[in-house]
């Protein structure tokens, strides 16, 4: 139970932690749709090159997809949140559960699928000479995909698996005492 009260904590720290970060990214969003400086860069989709004075439209709806699916992370960190919640007070299988587990998978998945689409649909430079250090779609992509994602899906196998072991300690303590009420009688 100890362990599950560490989770608690790691999971409020994580969801406080993704706030911050989300207002932190809206201000990054805002602050792109009030700039013109992607006239400069070098934007392609569909792997055509895109004119500059059209640029600025195709960074603006990559870095709002990019941030939806940082809020998507958010809202499943928040569903897994109210699921840890649950397990601190020992209840492990209730319908909340399984339908905030399934509503995070389905997100896990979405997320995946639009990651994969805009690394096949977008390729964003911030200069116009192509370079390894300038693809800014690159680089918000695999921050997306890989570390949050994998962190938070880490972090679920971990709690889930306390929650099992908790369960499974739970049902040999009531069998022992159904041994012993057998006994009584």
């Amino acid at each position: 139970m100890k362990t599950l009260k560490i989770f608690g904590w790691l999971s409020h720290f994580l969801w406080a932690s993704m706030l911050i970060l989300c207002i932190f990214f809206g201000k990054v969003v805002y602050s792109e749709f009030t700039s013109e400086d992607q006239n400069t860069w070098l934007v392609k989709f569909f792997g055509s090159k895109i004119s500059p004075e059209e640029n600025i439209i195709y960074v603006k709806v990559f870095i709002i997809i990019c941030y939806f699916i940082y809020l998507l992370y958010f809202y499943a960190v928040t569903l897994f949140n109210l699921c840890v919640r649950k397990f601190e007070k020992r209840i492990f299988f209730d319908l909340k559960i399984i339908n905030r587990f399934r509503k995070i998978g389905l997100i896990f998945i979405i997320n995946f699928i639009i990651v994969f689409l805009l690394g096949k649909l977008f390729e964003i430079h911030s200069e116009v000479s192509i370079d390894g250090t300038t693809n800014f779609s690159k680089v918000i992509l695999k921050e997306l995909a890989a570390p949050l994602g994998g962190l938070i899906i880490g972090f679920f196998f971990l709690v889930l698996s306390q929650v099992f072991k908790e369960a499974k300690k739970q049902k040999e303590e009531n069998i022992e005492l159904k041994q012993e009420n057998e006994l009584t009688i």
